[in-house]
This record gives structure tokens, sequence and C-alpha cells, in this order.
């Protein structure tokens, strides 16, 4: 199960990487934003570096991996390449991430915290059991076991806490409708009775049944029919998002198409779990027993740490000590946010690339509206970091580049009240006074 996924978790990280690429290249003017002030004066010519080394590493890991299942099992020195990989493909992840805050993408995230839950190793045993057709024995089906519920427990909490997330009266009235309509338009389903009540009501659906899903998992009695569920749910998903629906960018739709094919294959290991247990195995070690039980329950404990944390982490968003991504609000509407708005006389002192973002507002008052969003969708390929601080480093940026000193201004909302969904609003016109609110913030909110 562990092989599959490794390489699943590979080839999804190849391909969501090359969708976005110029995220990782730095091949965009879309500007990068590190976690800290002194990371500021590195050259972003760096990124193309981390990004080159970390792909070659998920390539070599990849071919690795596809040979370990094919051949159902590993030499020691393979082993010791893939797990080089491993740490490889973490450091220049984390690196990456650090120099810019845009590259802590969920999915990015999620692979992450996978990659120690799917460790490399060697297999306790070399013969294979005619009756069981596997090449491991009692203690490597039991080391897998564990992997596996870890893996089943984290995906669950990630299926949790997004469905916590949208269970807020901004989501009702703001996103949930929208992938309603989105679900109902792709399936030919008329919405044209709907009262507001009824629109709210499907919405809250959508977050209801992924908590179900979520609590499902952790039951070995309804894991089938969860695992079973969540396919379903991400095609339902897929539906809404794609392009029959709201057309979204295609990293969103790879992601939950990683979802469903890891889901699938832990929905086999579970059954094929439940249906060889009790059966004999044969047993021959390559290494002495004591020191094989030693490294596995060295793993193990590495495991349900990193496992705890993770699973544990998003609960301090509600202090305000987690960033929206990382607590697995994926499509939250909650999030506290930056709406930047430059002077109409100066919108061409903008550079030519941000020309086409610039949009009118009802209310003639000289000032146009400024898309930031719509940037980072066409300039990197992924949708702009939902953080308030890293969109007032996007605003900073352009006021520097443009040079627009009293000529630009943003509107600072804060996190919409779970239970009404109204946000507080203050507005900061000019560099000096955006400057001024980037101290407010612990992590920086500065462009490189």
């Amino acid at each position: 199960m562990r092989n599959q996924l490794r390489l699943l978790r590979d080839v999804s990280a190849l391909i969501l990487i090359a969708c976005t690429w110029r995220l990782w290249f730095g091949a965009s003017d879309f500007p990068a934003v590190p976690f800290f002030s002194f990371l500021e004066a590195v050259s972003r010519t760096v990124d193309p570096i981390l990004s080159g080394v970390l792909v070659v590493a998920l390539f070599i890991d990849a071919f690795l991996a596809a040979s370990r299942v094919a051949r159902g099992r590993a030499f020691v020195r393979s082993v010791r390449v893939e797990q080089g990989c491993d740490v490889t493909f973490v450091a220049m992840a984390v690196a990456l991430i650090l120099l810019n805050q845009h590259c802590l993408q969920p999915w990015m995230c999620h692979f992450l915290i996978l990659t120690p839950l799917l460790w490399p190793q060697t297999s306790k045993s070399k013969l294979t059991v005619d009756e069981v057709g596997s090449a491991e024995s009692t203690d490597d089906l039991s080391d897998d076991a564990f992997f596996q519920n870890a893996i089943l427990w984290f995906t669950a909490s990630i299926y949790a806490w997004s469905a916590w997330s949208k269970l807020d009266a901004s989501f009702l009235q703001t996103h949930g409708p929208k992938f309603v309509g989105a679900i109902c338009d792709a399936i030919g389903f008329s919405t044209r009775f709907w009262t507001d009540r009824t629109w709210q009501i499907t919405a809250a659906a959508l977050p209801i049944g992924e908590l179900i899903v979520g609590v499902a998992l952790l039951f070995r009695k309804t894991r089938s029919v969860a695992l079973c569920g969540s396919v379903l749910m991400h095609l339902v998903l897929i539906l809404a998002i794609g392009p029959w629906g709201l057309n979204h960018n295609a990293g969103v739709l790879l992601w939950n198409g990683f979802f469903i094919v890891q889901n699938v294959v832990l929905l086999v290991a579970v059954r094929q779990s439940g249906a060889n247990a009790g059966l004999p195995r044969g047993e021959c070690t390559t290494e002495t027993s004591t020191t094989w039980k030693v490294r596995c329950a060295r793993r193990r404990s590495a495991a349900v740490l990193i496992l705890a944390g993770a699973v544990l982490f998003p609960a301090v968003r509600s202090v305000d000590c987690c960033d929206t991504w990382l607590a697995w609000a994926v499509y939250a509407s909650s999030p506290a946010r930056v709406l930047v708005q430059v002077r109409e006389d100066s919108v061409d002192q903008l550079p030519e690339s941000l020309i086409p973002y610039v949009e009118p507002r009802p209310i003639n008052d000289g000032w146009s509206w400024l898309r930031i969003d719509l940037w980072s969708l066409a300039a990197t390929g992924t949708p702009i970091y939902p953080e308030d601080r890293f969109q007032l480093g996007v605003a900073l940026f352009i006021a520097r580049e443009a040079g627009l000193r009293a000529d630009i201004r943003i509107i600072h909302e804060e996190e919409s009240d779970r239970w009404t969904g109204k946000r507080e609003r203050s507005e900061k016109a000019g560099e000096a006074a955006m400057g001024e609110l980037a101290k407010r913030f612990l992590l920086n909110s500065l462009p490189r």
C-alpha cells in the first residue's frame, strides 16, 4: 500500500508543479513574500535552483517507487536512495515555502505531511507465501497496518477541519450557494424557485457530508463505506469546480483527483487486510528480529508525533495562530483579506501586466479595484495565498514598483463572524499607512 501511495505522491507532485511551474521557478512578475523578514534579501534566482533539485528528487523517487511496485520489494541500496529523495524533497519544499508564503499550497502541505508516513523501508522477509500472495511477514504486515491507519486518520482530519471551516454563516451566504448552483447546473437540475433558506440548507449539506465522511474514516466498521463516500464527494466537487461548473484552476482539480486515487488504494488495502486476517504467514528475516523491531518502534513513535501535530495544529486557527490553508480551510470564505484600490488617474503608472486586472467601481469616487486575486491565477496558476498579511505584501510590492506613494489604498477586512458573516473593515491609504499595518503582523508582510 505504501509503495503505491509513494508513487502516487511523486507523480501527483510532479504534475501539480508542472501546472503551476511559474510559481515554483520564479517565472512570473507576481511578488514573493517570505515568512521571515531576514529572508527578504535572498535573490529570487535561488528559487529555480531549489525547485530544480526538488523536481529531480521526485523523478528519481518516482522511478524507484515504480520499480518497487513492479517487483514487490526493494533492495537496501535503493531504499537508501529513496530515503535521500524524501529528505531532499522535504528540505527543498520547506526552503521554497519559507522564501515565498505563496508556495505553501494545500497540496504541497499534504504531500509534506504524508512523506514521513510513507517512509521507505526494507522488508523483514524475502519469501512469498502462496496462500497470501505477499512477500511480507506478520511483523511487516503489522507495520503496514499501523501506517495505513495513520494515513486514514490524517485524511479524516483533513475532511473534518475542512468541514469545520465551512460551517459558518459566511460560507452559507457566499461560496456554498455558488457550489450548489454549479452542481445543479452541471446536472441540469433547476433551482429557479428556491428560496434563500433552501439555498442555505443545501449549502450546509456540503460541509456536513464532508464531516460525516471524516468521522466515519476513524472507525473500522465504517471505513469502507466512508472511503466510497469520499470518492463520490470528490467527484461531485470536481463537477462543481471543473469546466462544467465554476471552472477553477487545474491544480485544484488535480488535488481532488489525487484524493480519489489515494482513497481507492486505501479502500483496497482496508478490504485486503480484513480478508487476510488470521491467515498463516511464513517468516525469513534478513536482519535480527530485535533490530528490526527497534527500527519499527522508532518509526512509529516519530509517525505518532507528526500525526498528532498534523491533526491538532489546525485547532489553533481559532486564536489566529494557524494559517488558513494549514488548517485545511481550502474553500472557506471567512478568512481576513486585503482588497486593493488604485486612483483612476494613476492607473497608467501600473506595470503593463497589471492593467487587465483593473476594474471600475460602481461608486465613482476616483478609485478603481485592482484584482490581485485574478493576477495571481493568471501569473502563477494558483489562487492567491489566503492571508491578509501576504495580500498586504502584494499591495506594498505594487506601490513600490509603480511608485504609488499616495495613489494606492487597501480595504482590510477582518475574519468574518462565524454566526453572522459580518466583517470589520478598515481603510489604509498610501504606502506609509500600509507599511504601518504590516508591523502589526507577527510574520513577515514585506516582499522580496
